[in-house]
């Protein structure tokens, strides 16, 4: 039996899996709280059963107002949105074509709106044992500001994977082994900041290095 089996049976897991919104999880200034449920939004259009092996290599990209605190990487590493190797690398071919970076060509093939997250954390890990996910298309996402469509004309048919029972330590524990974390500018997210960075960059060097 796969690890997260309990956690992959439960009714609620495949709503989540089809973008139902269980209350998201806020941070505000007087503490973390939970939003009223909010129907559906994202997540797989049609979900489809599958087994990850073990030894498989899953990435994710996270971000949360506990940057910089110690939490922050179990926090985000507790997060069930993943991408297996092959299609995170077809998200990075599609950062290459549109000359953005990885993290904006993944809110817009995934489907992230910035009020979901400011994708300032990469996290790689390993599968130890096998874990049931759903994988699939993405579906549209709507926010205060503006809809993605991760399916849109030009973009890649990325299949994102939801795994269940990631949130529970223990069991995240024994499921992946994760290697050393990457932080990332939370601008590199917007669209046109790759090309910014590349030009500043280049305007350091013409002036020496200043």
């Amino acid at each position: 039996m796969a690890l997260n089996q309990m956690a992959f049976e439960r009714p609620e897991s495949l709503m989540m899996a089809r973008g139902y919104q269980f209350g998201r999880l806020q941070h505000g200034p007087d503490g973390d709280y939970h939003s009223p449920d909010g129907g559906y939004n994202g997540g797989i259009i049609a979900p489809e059963r599958i087994l990850i092996p073990a030894t498989a290599t899953l990435v994710r990209f996270g971000g949360s107002a506990w940057r910089g605190g110690g939490s922050f990487v179990g926090k985000v590493a507790a997060g069930e949105w993943w991408l297996d190797w092959r299609n995170f690398k077809l998200v990075e071919q599609y950062a290459s074509t549109i000359g953005e970076s990885v993290a904006f060509a993944v809110r817009q093939t995934c489907a992230v709106p910035e009020e979901w997250s400011d994708l300032s954390l990469f996290i790689q890990g390993t599968s130890r044992s096998p874990l049931w996910a759903y994988t699939g298309l993405g579906d549209v996402a709507h926010s205060s500001s503006g809809t993605i469509d991760p399916v849109g004309k030009g973009k890649p048919m990325i299949r994102q994977l939801f795994i269940p029972g990631l949130a529970d330590p223990d069991l995240r524990k024994e499921a992946i082994v994760f290697g050393n974390p990457t932080f990332l500018d939370p601008e590199m997210s917007k669209p046109g900041a790759l090309a910014r960075a590349r030009e500043e960059e280049r305007l350091r060097r013409a002036l020496g290095g200043k």
